[in-house]
């Protein structure tokens, strides 16, 4: 049968629970830090910041609703398409790691479409990238992105 686009090789040895554990907590601890210096530096206050905040929590009153969609459904449909078919299509057809993992994280930023969010989302996707990279378990990725979502929301609420 001969290899199709969508074929890719991946491991079937799950990591132990502690490794989902410890990348979901440095994925916090980071966007913690990220999310403290773009307040610390003002840039909240920057025009693109700002209508990108208020179309985030214009989506509903209610917390459960924002969480389940920005902690929940978004990370799920963008480690989908970002980690799963982008680094995938990437890694098969380029064979390099680093390349791979550096564009994946270049258009996961680009996605984000505001230079801020570009930006972080840039340094968020290199570690989740790397992170799927490294243990090949879209899960770890969907902990990270959720975990990442979840201090954004905190501090939107600040």
């Amino acid at each position: 049968m001969p290899q199709g686009f969508f074929d890719f090789d991946l491991p079937l040895v799950r990591p132990k629970w502690y490794v989902y554990l410890l990348y979901t907590a440095c994925s916090a601890v980071l966007a913690g830090v990220l999310n403290f210096l773009v307040n610390i530096t003002g840039l909240v206050k920057e025009v693109s910041f700002n209508e990108a905040a208020t179309g985030l929590l214009s989506v509903s009153d209610h917390i459960a609703v924002l969480i389940v969609l920005y902690c929940i459904a978004t990370p799920f449909i963008e480690e989908l398409l970002f980690r799963y078919f982008i680094f995938n299509l990437l890694l098969k057809y380029t064979k390099r790691a680093a390349l791979s993992v550096i564009v994946c994280a270049a258009l996961f930023g680009l996605y984000h479409m505001n230079p801020i969010q570009m930006v972080y989302g840039f340094i968020m996707g290199l570690v989740i990238t790397y992170a799927y990279y490294r243990h090949r378990v879209l899960t770890i990725p969907f902990l990270m992105h959720a975990a990442a979502n979840a201090v954004a929301l905190a501090f939107s609420f600040l």
